[in-house]
């Protein structure tokens, strides 16, 4: 692919992809590609997705339990925060929730919840496009190509 076609194929993204580049060291990177250029978020602090959140009748049983040992779910250090964010959304048993954490110590009800994965990366995407975004124009041939081709693999699959 030269860089002429793969800029067109890039300039024609009809809507923002979400690519997850996967963790490492220091945390987990993601992409929003759009036609105007590559907007890549670090997440070196906290991660901003999470999910699948799931529990079955006999663990929610057990988090209902002990989150009665305490006045307010935010208080209760016995809970891990996925399962206070399930206990304050009535999450149901059996059903996979995920949940976009729109900052580091966010507290309960800022937090989005849903069992629709689509809906919370719609909602990581509408934070990303606010942030800096890399033009295609100015992408070195080599970085311009493998993304690219990274879209075109993708087609309409998107991640």
């Amino acid at each position: 692919m030269q860089r002429s076609a793969a800029l067109d194929l890039l300039k024609s993204i009809p809507k923002p992809l979400l690519v997850d580049g996967g963790y490492w060291q220091f945390g987990r990177v993601l992409y929003v590609l759009t036609d105007e250029g590559l907007i890549t978020v670090d997440c070196r602090v906290y991660d901003p997705m999470l999910g699948p959140i799931e529990f079955s009748m006999q663990q929610y049983a057990e988090i209902k339990e002990i989150a009665k040992e305490s006045e307010s779910l935010e208080e209760n250090e016995d809970l891990d925060p996925d399962e206070k964010l399930f206990l304050f959304n009535d999450g149901k048993p059996g059903v996979a929730y995920w949940a976009f954490q729109p900052h580091d110590d966010a507290a309960l009800d800022d937090y989005v919840f849903s069992s629709d994965k689509t809906e919370i990366e719609q909602v990581f995407i509408e934070q990303a496009l606010t942030g800096k975004v890399e033009l295609w124009e100015a992408m070195d041939e080599k970085k311009l190509i493998e993304w690219a081709e990274m879209v075109e693999a993708l087609g309409d699959s998107g991640v």
